[in-house]
């Protein structure tokens, strides 16, 4: 069966399980939750993974008791590192999130439903919605589009924004303000990222804020409209589109080379915990090579050898 949402929850959140699935399903979306779902077998990790295979996004629960919960850190795990689709956070409590999942949800916008569970929940079904969408423009994009699904909120947007640009329908300057201002946003998380790979101890950070930075890129696509192929102001957009594709592309070289640096030198084990995230920036890197029409770098190529 196909999901919208795999819900990934403690099951001592069971009230608020509830609240969340009959919200989304009442909305339309399909979800997947353990608790009504999972036949408890000698199978049952087999069907969290087959269903986590089957779901466009995992919405996650956060909360004191999800936190401490080994099997919700493994289903996140699991997802960012296998499946390249959206993770969503849904924050039931204020605190911070455990070691094992910060690496993939330290720079992911979370929706808050402490001060107005009923705003949160309305809130939760609209970034449900926008995500689907932008999957359904990914997948209408052919070839590259199907790469693009390696991406997790990835830069596929920019490039359908650089065909609305050919296709001509109109461009309004707060829009071009708009767009200014989160690309601005996205450069500065760039240049966080550079601090953190200078900085050993802060390398768990790299990766999932370069992922930020292509969700704010991408997002500011969502307020081009275009007018005419030959308007003074497409050119500068779409230079500005390379040039940051670019420098992400960059940013993910040196960070694939960063967490295979301590790898040299390490036991099997010990090194292993980092092959799962230098395997998916190379993917990324792969897919950044296609659309800029680049040649693959040849000291990845190696690491890929070697890993």
């Amino acid at each position: 069966m196909k999901y919208v949402a795999f819900i990934s929850h403690s099951n001592k959140d069971a009230k608020a399980l509830h609240m969340v699935r009959e919200h989304l399903e009442s909305c339309g979306f399909a979800c997947f939750a353990s608790e009504r779902d999972l036949m408890h077998n000698a199978g049952w990790q087999a069907q969290l993974v087959e269903a986590m295979d089957a779901s466009d996004m995992l919405v996650y629960l956060h909360s004191r008791n999800a936190n401490e919960s080994a099997e919700v850190g493994r289903e996140i795990n699991y997802f960012a590192d296998k499946c390249h689709r959206p993770i969503l956070v849904y924050r039931l409590d204020d605190v911070a999130y455990n070691r094992d999942r910060v690496y993939y949800l330290q720079s992911i916008n979370y929706i808050d439903s402490l001060s107005d569970p009923s705003e949160g929940l309305g809130q939760l079904a609209e970034n449900v919605k926008h995500t689907l969408d932008g999957q359904s423009l990914l997948k209408q994009g052919g070839g590259a589009a199907r790469s693009g699904r390696l991406f997790r909120k990835m830069l596929v947007p920019a490039l359908a924004a650089i065909v609305l640009i050919v296709c001509g329908l109109g461009f309004h300057s707060w829009e071009k303000k708009k767009v200014r201002t989160l690309q601005e946003q996205g450069a500065g998380i760039l240049s966080r990222v550079d601090g953190w790979l200078a900085d050993e101890d802060s390398l768990e950070f790299v990766m999932p804020a370069i992922d930020e930075a292509e969700d704010v890129f991408g997002r500011s696509d969502g307020f081009l409209t275009v007018k005419a192929p030959d308007a003074p102001d497409f050119p500068e957009i779409r230079e500005k589109s390379i040039q940051t594709m670019n420098e992400i592309r960059t940013r993910r070289i040196n960070t694939v080379k960063a967490l295979y640096e301590p790898m040299k030198y390490a036991s099997r084990e010990n090194g292993a915990a980092s092959t799962g995230p230098i395997r998916a920036n190379i993917e990324k890197i792969h897919v950044l090579d296609s659309l800029l029409g680049l040649p693959s770098d040849g000291d990845v190529e190696d690491i890929l050898n070697r890993i």
